[in-house]
């Protein structure tokens, strides 16, 4: 017993003098608990709305004034016709407009029937039809708060009835699969090439094949970039398979430029391939590389935008999702594929995707050569 005791308290002082160890076995089963009951929420919160007013009367105003005092709301001010709604839900400056019809007062005065038209942003369905349903929440008090006015001033045998009628652009069937392709790809381009990339240098170190690669007349960057390549390749391969099946079986549309979007996931994997590179870097076995690849895939998960929405996240959360790569990746994604904008749409995302990657390019070479030396 003595001596079986002296084994368990050998291996816990051989975790105990691994850092590495220490964080998969006491910080990530942390994470994995503690961000999603942090990150998740299911109200939606800090709705950007603008408004549409073509009646300007007394009673289009009551709503806005309700609608922008309304917590979950924030408003935009009042906008000039539909297409620069349009404008603005593509730039990424809006969630919902609401629409008032010219002839709104006259409609609610005379025939007590009225109707409020709401425009939201279809490329995330549900986050859409929640934002919705919280913008018929404001219409519904406000026709109650009507009639008890009514009733106050004696006309009790008065009914009125303000119909909302939702429209969702860019996606107007509500179709899921719209929303979950993008992060679909997102997700197996960073498995690819984050992991696998990891595991499969850190295999050559433990192999010991590393030293003799290095020891070749090839310059070490040569032998990095082919370890590389090939993943780069699959990643793209990958890509183009869900992106047919997805067009052609799932019928997910690709209603921008296709070039854009190829260059913006070029982008996105040479940002994942150097993440991988330096998880590699810092690393000395394969099981240490994979379980802190995961360590960054799970949160990327949450912190992405791919299900839940980032916006309804605390702040703290919020600034953390903008070092993720996924998260610019999805975004832009989504506005090329569902929206169809153009390039100059999504200069922040592919921005951040080319400064993210040079950082982590940055470290990971400087690591390399620390090793090296």
């Amino acid at each position: 017993m003595k001596q079986f005791l002296s084994f368990v308290r050998k291996e816990f002082i051989h975790i105990l003098r691994d850092p590495r160890s220490l964080l998969i076995l006491l910080v990530m089963p942390q994470i994995m608990v503690l961000l999603p009951g942090y990150v998740i929420k299911n109200e939606v919160k800090d709705i950007r709305v603008a408004v549409l007013d073509r009646s300007h009367d007394v009673y289009t105003d009551q709503i806005t004034q309700r609608l922008y005092a309304n917590d979950y709301f924030i408003g935009k001010g009042e906008i000039k016709s539909e297409q620069e709604a349009t404008e603005m839900f593509r730039k990424g400056e809006i969630d919902l407009v609401v629409v008032f019809g010219s002839e709104f007062a006259d409609c609610l005065i005379h025939s007590k029937d009225a109707s409020i038209q709401i425009l939201s942003d279809g490329s995330e369905p549900n986050q859409a039809s929640v934002r919705v349903a919280y913008a018929q929440q404001v219409m519904a008090g406000f026709q109650k708060e009507l009639m008890q006015q009514m009733a106050q001033a004696g006309k009790t045998g008065q009914q009125f009835n303000i119909r909302v009628n939702s429209r969702m652009l860019f996606n107007p069937q509500q179709r899921s699969e719209v929303n979950f392709v993008p992060g679909g790809v997102g997700m197996v381009i960073l498995l690819i090439c984050c992991m696998m990339t990891s595991i499969a240098i850190v295999r050559e170190r433990e192999t010991g094949t590393m030293e003799i690669l290095l020891a070749s007349p090839l310059p070490s960057i040569d032998i990095v970039l082919a370890k590389l390549v090939p993943y780069m390749i699959i990643s793209l391969i990958d890509m183009a398979t869900i992106l047919c099946i997805s067009y052609f079986i799932m019928h997910v549309p690709m209603a921008g430029s296709l070039l854009v979007y190829v260059v913006t996931a070029v982008i996105y994997i040479f940002t994942s391939l150097m993440s991988g590179l330096l998880i590699s870097t810092i690393v000395n076995t394969q099981l240490a590389a994979m379980l802190i690849s995961l360590l960054l895939i799970v949160p990327t998960i949450y912190l992405s935008g791919m299900v839940f929405a980032i916006e309804s996240m605390p702040q703290a959360a919020q600034i953390i999702s903008n070092v993720v790569p996924a998260k610019w990746f999805i975004s832009a994604s989504r506005k090329i594929m569902v929206e169809g904008v153009s390039i100059e749409y999504v200069l922040v995302e592919i921005r951040a995707l080319a400064i993210e990657g040079l950082i982590f390019m940055l470290l990971a070479w400087k690591f390399f050569k620390t090793r090296l030396a």
